[in-house]
C-alpha cells in the first residue's frame, strides 16, 4: 500500500495528495505486562488485529512452551495454549489461511502450526535439519523459506541448508544450495536476517556479499557487497536486523561480529533496482539484537538492544530513521532496558514492543509497552505528480 494512502487510513492526512514528513515526536508508554517473562522469543500479527506471542526464553538456557496474545483494544496479554514443543530463538510466520507456522530454533527439527480460529497448536511435518538463529519468509505461492540457520548441534558454526515448507502438505523439502556454500568460516549464510523484495525474491543477509533467492528459478545467487564495513578476519556478522522500505528498498541496522563487543552503529540500504548497497550513515548509538519497525509514515523505529556478551548494560534508547535524507535521529527511550526482544506494529500504527532482557544485571522482563507516534499535526509537503 502506498504511503500516503496508508496514512490516510490512519488519520495522519486530510488528502491523498500530501504526506507526512517524519514523526519524529512519539512516545513510549507502559502496557500490560506479559503472563510470562521472555527473550527470544516470536511476536506475529494475526488478522484479528491481535499479537501471538511465543517461546522464547525465561532464563537464557532453556526454551519455553507457553504462549499468549495481546489484544490492542484492551492492552493485555491472555494465555493461549501451550505449544507441544519448547522453542526459542525459533521463527513464526504467518501463512495466508490465517495459521501461524512455528518453526526450529535450539529444539531441532520441530515444526507446528497456530490456528487462530481454535487457539490451538498441532504438530506438522519437521524440518529436515535442525535450524537456530534462522529466518522465516513467506513467498509468493503461499509456501515458506527457511534458510540462514545454524545446525542446533556441533560442530559450531555450520550453515543449515535452505528448507522450503508447503502448507498444502505440511511438509518440507530442501531448497536449492546457497550460493555461498563454500564460506570457509560458517559453510553458508547462519544467523541470517532476510526479507521478501518487491519481484517475489528474498534478500538474505549473513556473509558478505549478501545472497538473494529466487523463488521460480529455486536458485540462490550473489548479489553486491554491503557498502558499510562489518568485517574483519572474513566473519559474518549477525543479531542485525532488516526492514523493507515503503520504495523497495531494505534498511540494515547494526549487528555484531565477534569483535566488536558492543555493537555495530553503521546502516547499509539494499538497492533492488541496481542489486547494490549503500552506506545510510551511522545509528546515534552501536547496537545489535535490537529491532527495526516500518512506521505508517515510512520511517523507521529502531529500539533497545546494545552490550550482548559485553559488560555494560542494554540500552533503553531508540532512533528513527528518514529515508528521505538517509540519517537517524533520537527517538526517546523506551520505559524498560531490552534487547532480544519484539517490536511489532499493530493495526493503529501504534508499536507494541515485549519482553527481551538486560544484560548487567541479568534479567529476562514480561513488561511491554507501546510506541505511539506523533499524533499532532505533522508538517506537509506537497507530492508533485507526474
Amino acid at each position: 500500500m502506498k504511503t500516503a494512502a496508508l496514512c490516510v487510513l490512519l488519520g495522519f492526512l486530510p488528502a491523498l495528495d500530501q504526506e507526512a514528513t517524519a514523526q519524529n515526536g512519539g512516545v513510549f508508554v507502559a502496557t500490560g505486562d506479559m503472563t510470562t517473562a521472555r527473550s527470544e522469543h516470536t511476536a506475529t500479527l494475526l488478522a484479528d488485529g491481535k499479537v501471538l506471542i511465543t517461546g522464547g526464553t525465561g532464563n537464557r538456557q532453556a526454551g519455553l512452551s507457553s504462549a499468549e496474545l495481546y489484544d490492542p483494544s484492551s492492552g493485555t496479554f491472555m494465555p493461549t495454549s501451550a505449544m507441544t514443543t519448547a522453542h526459542r530463538r525459533h521463527t513464526a510466520t504467518r501463512l495466508p489461511d490465517g495459521r501461524v507456522l512455528i518453526a526450529g530454533g535450539s529444539v531441532g527439527v520441530s515444526a507446528e502450526l497456530y490456528d487462530p480460529e481454535t487457539g490451538t497448536f498441532t504438530p506438522t511435518g519437521n524440518m529436515l535439519e535442525a535450524q537456530d538463529g534462522h529466518t522465516a519468509t513467506l513467498l509468493g505461492n503461499g509456501e515458506v523459506l527457511i534458510a540462514g540457520g545454524e545446525l542446533a548441534q556441533p560442530p559450531y558454526p555450520t550453515a543449515a541448508k535452505a528448507e522450503l515448507y508447503d502448507p498444502a502438505t505440511g511438509t518440507f523439502r530442501f531448497a536449492a544450495t546457497y550460493a555461498d556454500a563454500k564460506t570457509s568460516y560458517s559453510g553458508g549464510p547462519s544467523w541470517a536476517a532476510a526479507t521478501q523484495l518487491p519481484d517475489g525474491k528474498v534478500l538474505i543477509v549473513a556473509n558478505n556479499p549478501a545472497e538473494i533467492y529466487d523463488p521460480e528459478m529455486n536458485a540462490f545467487t550473489l548479489t553486491g557487497g554491503m557498502a558499510a564495513p562489518r568485517y574483519r578476519d572474513d566473519l559474518w556478522f549477525y543479531w542485525h536486523a532488516i526492514i523493507s522500505l515503503n520504495d523497495g528498498s531494505v534498511l540494515i541496522t547494526g549487528g555484531n561480529d565477534e569483535w566488536d563487543c558492543p555493537g555495530i552503529a553503521n546502516a547499509d540500504v539494499y538497492s533492488p533496482a541496481s542489486a547494490t548497497f549503500i552506506g545510510a550513515g551511522s545509528m546515534i548509538e552501536p547496537r545489535m539484537a535490537h529491532t527495526a519497525t516500518l512506521l505508517a509514515d515510512g520511517t523507521v523505529l529502531v529500539t533497545g538492544g546494545g552490550a550482548g556478551g559485553c559488560v555494560s548494560n542494554n540500552m533503553d534508547s531508540s532512533e528513527i530513521y528518514d529515508p528521505a535524507t538517509r540519517s537517524f535521529i533520537a527517538a526517546g527511550r523506551m520505559t524498560t532496558r531490552r534487547s532480544f526482544h519484539t517490536a511489532t506494529r499493530l493495526n493503529d500504527g501504534r508499536v507494541l514492543i515485549c519482553g527481551g532482557d538486560s544484560y548487567w544485571p541479568f534479567t529476562i522482563t514480561r513488561t511491554a509497552e507501546l510506541y505511539i507516534p506523533n499524533s499532532s499535526p505533522p508538517a506537509r509537503r506537497r507530492v508533485i505528480r507526474h
